[in-house]
């Protein structure tokens, strides 16, 4: 089955290898367009499975924190995506964990995760890991703010967590799932599953339980239209 989907894929985007317009900075394949997904054109990258979030956060690795460089570095990362586990994988700085609560994967872009457990009862003792990796995780978390302490939790002193969700700025606070009628949801979450419509207060919320948070303006200093990546992304850093 997953062969013939990429089969299918590998076809669907022959049209879009037709050009030089885009790049993908994980595999380093260049395209006239990226694939759309879901409800979004110029997305998705059907060489690495990489959509704008993960490419933003390779370059943010690389280039910003020298994550793929010495010194040794414990890394757990929740919901393991799949073109940013290959780029790990094999590194000798790099002792590397994922895992993920769910029992059903979205192999369109993520991996199978060596430990089944939620991000908001993380089983390891405190102080175990240099980085955490949670990209569009604390999104679909009831108890946002216990996993975002869980991960503090884990961090050793002087570590630090990578963290992206999709966030509204013209939004001052962020609206819980329960928050919501079944009609703003819909309007709201253009029908997926998440269980938090984030806003401005972000950053706000990730401190409020001990994290210093540095502000990102990195995608406006890159190449974002050669990436495919908004110059309004940001990845949240969050140290212990």
């Amino acid at each position: 089955m997953n062969r013939l989907r990429n089969m299918r894929l590998q076809v669907r985007s022959i049209p879009y290898r037709m050009g030089d317009t885009v790049e993908c900075p994980i595999c380093e394949n260049h395209y006239k367009a990226f694939m759309p997904f879901r409800y979004r054109k110029n997305a998705y990258c059907p060489s690495c499975k990489s959509l704008e979030r993960h490419r933003y956060a390779y370059l943010t690795l690389r280039d910003r924190l020298g994550f793929y460089d010495a010194p040794l570095k414990k890394v757990l990362h929740f919901a393991p995506d799949t073109c940013l586990s290959m780029t790990v994988k094999g590194n000798q700085y790099i002792d590397y964990l994922t895992a993920d609560n769910m029992t059903s994967f979205t192999n369109s872009i993520t991996d199978k995760p060596d430990c089944v457990m939620s991000i908001d009862d993380i089983q390891f003792e405190k102080n175990t890991f240099d980085v955490v990796i949670a990209i569009g995780v604390l999104v679909m978390v009831p108890e946002d703010t216990k996993a975002m302490r869980e991960v503090y939790r884990v961090l050793k002193p002087g570590g630090y967590a990578i963290f992206h969700d999709p966030i509204n700025y013209k939004q001052a606070y962020s609206l819980s799932d329960t928050s919501l009628t079944k009609e703003e949801k819909l309007g709201l979450y253009h029908g997926h599953d998440q269980r938090w419509y984030y806003g401005v207060d972000y950053a706000d919320r990730l401190q409020a339980q001990g994290f210093e948070v540095e502000d990102d303006t990195y995608a406006q200093q890159i190449d974002n239209k050669r990436y495919g990546i908004s110059p309004n992304e940001k990845i949240y850093i969050a140290r212990k």
